[in-house]
């Protein structure tokens, strides 16, 4: 009885110690413009029906600086911002896999956005880089997705395009935003 016990306790110990190390192998959300890394903590987005039965869908991904207040529809502090525009659209769910010839897409990411100093005069409009080509992945599964991009991105003072890259796998919630 013992040993039944004793070989219990092993392959309980064994499955947890598997399932902690798959914990360990956990993708941190980033976005990565030429060689600087930004951190991703949370994602939002809105989607909207059109008169022809099409969708219009917006996703936002922020850093941890960033708040979004659902009542009054505005965004306060600082960080990076992540924006995919997805308009027109067949299926209310936007999950697929998009790329830079699909016009209706766009990706646009804000370095360092400052939305307690924006429209008052006191900051000059925020950096931003458009990306110019890319490959864009949205597998939607219910409140989550998981978001890849890769590609290159300019803004009005490069000549040259930076290699862009971002993955996010977190909640995605459903706000007025628009």
């Amino acid at each position: 009885m013992k040993k039944v016990i004793l070989f219990a306790f092993l392959i309980l110990s064994s499955l947890t110690f598997t399932s902690c190390s798959d914990d360990d192998n956990t993708k941190e959300n980033y976005a990565k413009l030429n060689d600087e890394s930004y951190s991703l903590k949370t994602g939002l987005y809105y989607s909207d029906t059109n008169n022809d039965g099409t969708y219009e869908s917006l996703l936002i991904i922020h850093s941890e600086g960033i708040t979004y207040d659902e009542v009054n529809d505005e965004f306060s502090g600082q960080g990076s911002i992540a924006v995919i525009e997805i308009d027109p659209h067949a299926l209310e769910d936007f999950s697929g896999n998009y790329t830079h010839v699909d016009n209706n897409v766009g990706v646009v990411f804000y370095p360092l956005y400052d939305f307690d100093n924006t429209g008052n005069g006191k900051a000059p409009a925020p950096e931003y880089y458009e990306l110019d080509t890319f490959s864009l992945s949205i597998a939607k599964n219910g409140d989550t997705a998981t978001i890849n991009i890769s590609g290159e991105a300019t803004n009005e003072d490069t000549t040259t395009a930076l290699p862009f890259e971002m993955y996010y796998n977190g909640n995605l919630t459903f706000s007025l935003i628009d």
